[in-house]
C-alpha cells in the first residue's frame, strides 16, 4: 500500500473526525463562518473576538504598530479605513470616530474586539442564540457562503456543508476502531441541508443544518461499540460520494426510491486537486435543488 495514502487516510480521518465537538450546554460558543472560534474573551457581559478570526478576502489589510499601539484595517479597494487602539471605547473610519459598546482588548499580542463592531463597521452579521448560548458571526464573505448554502447553487452548498462544524452534544462518545479505508457520504436527491457520513469502521452519523448554519447530529450508529443513538434517516432517493482514499479511487452515484443503484463516475486519487479528495461533491447532471430556505 501505498505510504502516501496512509498518511493522507489519518490526516482526513482526524479532519472528520476532529470535526465533531460536543460543546457544553453550560457555557457560550462562538462560530465565526461556520467554525468553532476557542479563542475569544469575556469582558463584563461582552463578548470579544479575535480579530485575525474575521480573515476576509474583502478585508486583507490589518497592520498594528508596537509604537502607537494603533491596530488598520483596510478594504481591498481602499474605501474605508478603521483603526483601532488598545483600551479605547472608539474606533476611526475614514477619520471619524465612532463609539464602541466595549474597549479594544490585547491580550499576548493579540487584539480582540467586541462583536457588535463586526456588523456595525466590518459589515459583518452577529446573532446571539440566548436558548443555546451561541454566538454566530459572518464577515461578508462568509455571509455570502452562507446564502448559497441555505439557497444557492446545490453542488456548492453540498460542499460547503460537509466543512461545517458539526454539533454532537447530546450523541454519546464514539469508541476508536481499526481499519479505516474509506468515506462515505451521501445526500437526499436534490438536497445540501441533511447528509449522512460514514467513515469506515467507526460510525455512521447523520446531520441536519439548522437556520444558523451549523450541522447538527440527529442519528449516530457506533459500529465498534454496536450501539445506536438517534432517529435513523429516511431518504427516498439519494445521491453518494464514495471517498476510498486507502485504495486511491473515487466513486459518484445515485440510487434511486427502488433502491438500484447508478455508478456516475469512478476515478483516481491523481485526478484530484493535490491528489486529496477529502469531502469532494460533485455536479449531479439533472438533479434540481428542492430544500433553499
Amino acid at each position: 500500500m501505498n505510504k502516501w495514502f496512509k498518511i493522507m487516510g489519518f490526516v482526513i480521518l482526524v479532519s472528520f473526525i476532529g470535526n465533531t465537538p460536543a460543546h457544553a450546554a453550560s457555557s457560550t460558543s462562538l462560530f465565526v463562518n461556520g467554525q468553532a472560534e476557542y479563542d475569544f474573551i469575556t469582558v463584563e457581559g461582552r463578548t470579544m473576538v479575535k480579530l485575525r478570526s474575521l480573515s476576509d478576502p474583502a478585508w486583507p489589510v490589518l497592520a498594528y504598530d508596537p509604537k502607537t499601539g494603533i491596530v488598520t484595517i483596510q478594504n481591498k479597494d481602499k474605501s474605508k479605513k478603521v483603526q483601532l487602539v488598545a483600551g479605547k471605547k472608539t474606533a476611526t473610519v475614514n477619520g471619524k470616530t465612532i463609539k464602541l459598546d466595549a474597549a479594544v482588548v490585547n491580550k499576548n499580542g493579540i487584539t480582540y474586539v467586541p462583536i457588535r463592531f463586526i456588523s456595525e463597521t466590518l459589515g459583518g452579521y452577529v446573532y446571539y442564540n440566548n436558548k443555546d448560548k451561541r454566538v454566530i458571526v459572518r464577515t461578508p464573505a462568509g455571509q455570502e457562503e452562507y446564502d448559497i448554502l441555505m439557497h444557492g447553487d446545490l453542488t456548492k452548498a453540498r460542499h460547503i456543508a460537509l466543512g461545517l462544524e458539526k454539533l454532537t452534544e447530546g450523541a454519546p462518545p464514539l469508541h476508536a476502531g481499526e481499519g479505516y479505508n474509506y468515506f462515505h457520504y451521501t445526500f437526499p436527491e436534490g438536497e445540501a441541508l441533511r447528509f449522512t457520513l460514514d467513515l469506515a469502521g467507526y460510525s455512521d452519523s447523520y446531520y441536519e443544518v439548522n437556520n444558523e448554519g451549523l450541522a447538527v447530529i440527529k442519528w449516530q450508529k457506533d459500529d465498534v461499540a454496536e450501539r445506536e443513538w438517534g432517529a435513523k434517516p429516511t431518504f427516498k432517493s439519494y445521491v453518494y460520494f464514495l471517498d476510498e482514499y486507502m485504495g486511491g479511487l473515487f466513486t459518484y452515484g445515485i440510487v434511486d426510491a427502488q433502491g438500484k443503484d447508478t455508478e456516475l463516475g469512478k476515478f483516481s486519487q491523481e485526478n484530484c486537486n493535490n491528489n486529496n479528495c477529502n469531502k469532494l461533491v460533485l455536479k449531479i447532471e439533472g438533479e434540481k435543488r428542492t430544500d433553499q430556505r
